[in-house]
């Protein structure tokens, strides 16, 4: 069968016909559809040999599932009601959204529809960054969740955001309406939109010296920062067309959340990995052991599968009385290093095993001794591994479970909150004379360890100074030039009211002239604090420790607004 072009091709759902740019195969398209329109899997098999391009056959996939609606969500101004409690609008009027788990599958009217709708590749941004697929999920053999990159694709967003003293409304379409601007990470650099969006399903799992991924099965990497990631994703196919996650990105999935679920709170939805911030030392001291024995209640905070590290103190804190247990320290990890517990079983009437996967390295659960200090044998809960939620039934949903706060979530299939923060890639916040502001870069060949440079737009609002507190999002600031762009500028709620999010700055006193690196969502021991919405920005371009994850970004080459 010859090869054509169906990248812009779109169902009309009135018809039930396909409508291609090529009309002279509309008759052959529409001859399949006749017998297949309601089965995508055969879709996926029968267009299979159609397409010129696996980009085509990507676009063809994703067009199926294009509607042209309208779907809103309408949250009062916190002044009015600080509920986090959203209004459906317009076609998401009487849907309805749930998350699902590994073991149920939970009604999601939103699954499978429009914008919200996603297809799993293997693929890669070439040097002119644009994205090429390789292998699609359900049709290549080739298809791997872990010996290539996994990204999950969407069609562009078209937005619509309106503000007024009553509260704000978001309306997302995968056609252009009146009053409406399409994504960030949609735009190329000359302006066109692309045919979809490509957004990493895993947080990056390479070592600090190897090129960046987005594979399932592996422990996420560390001690990222801002300044790390761009030498970092340059490692990855040498054009700098790769970035760690842009605050495009991040606004694309936060749509998703918004619309779909209806709540600004999106920890009462899926709890993600927070607070899972556990560290207990051994009961009973072993040797040769792929286990440690801690008493039954501290074994029954912990969750079979999720990651831990043990091993002991080789420092102490502060004066010597105690061993310094940071999982900052290599000590923390000497003895199994970013393990999966494999299991949780009792051993005695008080206490209870906790058995890793070491891959066959046993070791003791001895003491050591720093400066006569004893140190026991610690083991710590990790942020999880990539690929935890690879069973989960829905496209939205935990692992175990979505209210425990123990747990990683997929955001229609992107996985996420395994218990880091995600460094912002492409925005960094600038102080000068204690006025925090917004700066973007829309190219990530400029990003550069001294941002802001001349490459960079400043964002028109100020950020609330939190003055070294963590500040409960009541209010976002937005700027109709940077629309994806949205941070605290109101802190007045609760974990329970307004975003239900917190924002961290540092204290006024503390605060010098400089640039500020954004840290996204949250890690292990923020609890209420985090969220989709929650951000750090006290540390510098350079900080870096183990609860700074990454993500590889599709988007980091593109412009400021569509032409």
């Amino acid at each position: 069968m010859s090869t054509f072009d169906v990248s812009n091709a779109g169902f009309n759902p009135n018809l039930r016909r396909l409508e291609p740019t090529d009309r002279a195969h509309a008759d052959v398209f529409n001859e399949l559809f006749g017998q297949l329109i309601n089965n995508d899997v055969a879709i996926m098999e029968a267009a299979s040999g159609m397409f010129a391009t696996k980009n085509a056959q990507a676009a063809f996939l994703l067009n199926l599932h294009k509607d042209g609606k309208k779907y809103g969500v309408h949250f009062d101004d916190f002044a009015i009601n600080p509920s986090p409690i959203g209004t459906r609008l317009h076609d998401a009027a009487g849907m309805v959204a749930y998350p699902s788990t590994d073991t149920v599958r939970a009604q999601n009217d939103f699954e499978g529809v429009s914008v919200f709708y996603h297809i799993e590749v293997n693929g890669y941004v070439d040097a002119d960054g644009e994205f090429q697929v390789q292998y699609i999920r359900g049709i290549d053999n080739e298809f791997s969740l872990t010996a290539a990159d996994v990204w999950c694709l969407f069609l562009p967003q078209w937005i619509s955001i309106t503000i007024d003293a009553y509260g704000e409304n978001k309306v997302l379409s995968d056609t252009r309406f009146d009053g409406s601007f399409v994504e960030g990470g949609a735009i190329r650099t000359d302006g066109t939109i692309r045919p979809f969006v490509a957004i990493a399903k895993y947080q990056d799992s390479a070592a600090s010296n190897a090129a960046p991924n987005s594979v399932s099965g592996a422990a996420p990497s560390y001690n990222n920062s801002h300044n790390s990631l761009i030498t970092k994703m340059r490692l990855k196919g040498g054009d700098d067309q790769y970035c760690a996650t842009t605050f495009q990105d991040v606004e694309r999935m936060n749509n998703l959340m918004d619309v779909a679920f209806a709540t600004r709170d999106s920890q009462s939805v899926m709890g993600g990995t927070t607070p899972y911030n556990y560290q207990y030392p051994a009961a009973v001291v072993e040797t040769g052991v792929e286990h440690i024995v801690i008493t039954k209640a501290q074994a029954a905070n912990l969750v079979v599968g999720s990651c831990v590290s043990i091993g002991n103190a080789t420092a102490l804190n502060g004066a010597g009385t105690a061993g310094n247990i940071d999982r900052g320290q290599a000590g923390m990890h000497a003895k199994a290093d970013r393990v999966k517990i494999v299991s949780i079983e009792e051993y005695d009437a008080n206490n209870s095993v906790v058995t890793v996967d070491n891959g066959g390295t046993t070791f003791s659960t001895a003491s050591t001794t720093v400066s006569s200090v004893e140190c026991p044998t610690y083991i710590s809960t990790m942020p999880w591994w990539t690929g935890t939620c690879d069973g989960v039934l829905g496209s939205c949903g935990s692992f175990n479970s979505n209210t425990s706060k123990k747990c990683p979530y997929v955001l229609f299939g992107v996985e996420m909150a395994i218990g880091q923060y995600e460094v912002c890639g492409n925005a960094v916040m600038k102080i000068a004379s204690h006025i925090m502001n917004p700066y973007v870069c829309y190219d990530c060949t400029d990003l550069s360890s001294s941002a802001p440079t001349a490459d960079y737009e400043k964002v028109g609002y100020d950020i609330l100074d939190c003055n070294g507190t963590d500040k409960y999002i009541s209010k976002l600031g937005f700027d109709a030039d940077h629309p994806m762009c949205r941070y605290i500028v109101e802190g007045n709620a609760t974990s329970s009211t307004g975003y239900a999010d917190s924002t961290y700055t540092q204290k006024l006193s503390e605060q010098s002239d400089g640039s500020r690196e954004i840290l996204l969502f949250g890690y292990l021991t923020n609890g209420a604090y985090y969220g989709r919405r929650s951000a750090y920005l006290a540390g510098g371009l350079s900080g870096a420790t183990w609860s700074f994850g990454a993500r590889l970004s599709a988007s980091g080459r593109c412009a400021q607004a569509a032409a």
